[in-house]
């Protein structure tokens, strides 16, 4: 027997033939196809005849630039940590246990380059398999025992280690040369040289140059990121100063982790009314996150001012950096988010500066007031 079905029109009707189907798409196609067509036809075309380089000679100046722009952010970089160190070197009572030994040398070898960039780093810079020394901070011991930028490292050691090769370049990043004295041979015109060089405690943060063009700097909780839009934009090597003290003041006051920690509280919440059949969005922990920024901020800029003050750097004008970030974004002279307005951090930082001078005058120690907790 044979089954036979009606069609039912307010059911719906049969599926049409694969045949249509596939004609209809076929048309979808051409008309797109016939759209991009004539979009293009129609588009208007420059009418001179322009000179082109050579392709090799393209070749030649994408080299150049690659080359300009690694020296460029090389000493930017040493710009960057020669500013930091003084910071760095005078803070280890706010820095508590955060605290590595240093000579004060960055290094560098060709083989942690970009393969893109090796070329212009062996031709601009210099560079070759050999650890080089990048660059020297100003009065370290490095710079006190002779060393200087390019000289080639054969090898450091100790009473404790010796590093050769790579393990130059890792072990000096990681700053873990020990209190010991330290020996660098090192190949300076083609002469074989020995630097004895005494370490020195600093706080364990290292200070990052990021490529960026934002007028931002900001901590992670153990490293300080100074964008290049902000090392341009500052005017004197203070106010830098100033904006990395601000940045070392949340890592060594935990800010990163107790806005993570409110975040994951609220987060519980979220998860709690989730549970109840209620989906808050992740309002809660958004709102955790949120809680308390502007105070960790002007704890900040609080805390940064002494550590500035603690480092003999000058701290008279610095606060006219939030004047002329105002200009930058003068929404922010009176909106408040999660930082607070331009107008009370420049306040705040002339408040606290006057603190800071009472208590120079009166001889008294230069830390930080504390919210007395009873026990």
């Amino acid at each position: 027997m044979v089954e036979q079905r009606t069609e039912n029109p307010r059911v719906g009707g049969s599926n049409p033939p694969l045949g249509t189907i596939r004609e209809r798409l076929m048309l979808k196609k051409i008309f797109l196809l016939l759209t991009i067509l004539i979009i293009c036809v129609s588009c208007e075309s420059p009418t001179t005849i322009t000179s082109r380089g050579l392709d090799s000679d393209n070749e030649k100046e994408k080299a150049i630039m690659q080359g300009i722009a690694l020296e460029t952010y090389y000493k930017r970089v040493e710009k960057l940590n020669n500013i930091a160190w003084p910071i760095l070197s005078s803070s280890l009572d706010f820095c508590k246990k955060d605290i590595t030994n240093s000579i004060g040398i960055e290094v560098i070898s060709l083989n942690e380059i970009d393969k893109k960039y090796k070329n212009a780093a062996s031709e601009k810079i210099g560079l070759t398999s050999e650890p080089q020394i990048l660059y020297v901070i100003k009065s370290s011991p490095a710079d006190v025992s002779g060393l200087k930028k390019k000289d080639k490292i054969i090898d450091i050691s100790s009473s404790e280690y010796s590093w050769e090769g790579e393990d130059i370049v890792d072990n000096s990043r990681k700053r873990i040369f020990g209190e010991k004295k330290v020996k660098v041979r090192v190949k300076r015109d083609n002469e074989i040289q020995v630097f004895e060089v005494n370490p020195v405690k600093i706080c364990n943060h290292r200070i990052i140059l990021r490529q960026d063009n934002s007028l931002n700097a900001f901590a992670d909780g153990k490293n300080i990121y100074i964008t290049q839009g902000m090392l341009r934009f500052i005017d004197e090597d203070k106010e830098l100063q100033m904006v990395i003290a601000h940045e070392l003041a949340h890592n060594i006051e935990g800010h990163i982790e107790k806005k993570t920690n409110n975040y994951l509280l609220g987060t519980i919440v979220d998860l709690a009314a989730a549970g109840a059949g209620v989906n808050t969005r992740g309002t809660f922990g958004s709102l955790g996150a949120q809680m308390y920024s502007q105070d960790f901020e002007r704890e900040a800029d609080y805390v940064g001012m002494y550590i500035l003050a603690n480092s003999g750097i000058e701290r008279e004008g610095v606060a006219n950096f939030w004047r002329r970030m105002s200009v930058e974004n003068p929404r922010s002279i009176s909106y408040a988010s999660t930082h607070p307005s331009s107008s009370e951090r420049w306040v705040n930082i002339e408040a606290v500066n006057k603190e800071i001078d009472k208590k120079i005058l009166e001889s008294e120690p230069l830390l930080p007031e504390r919210i007395q907790i009873e026990d």
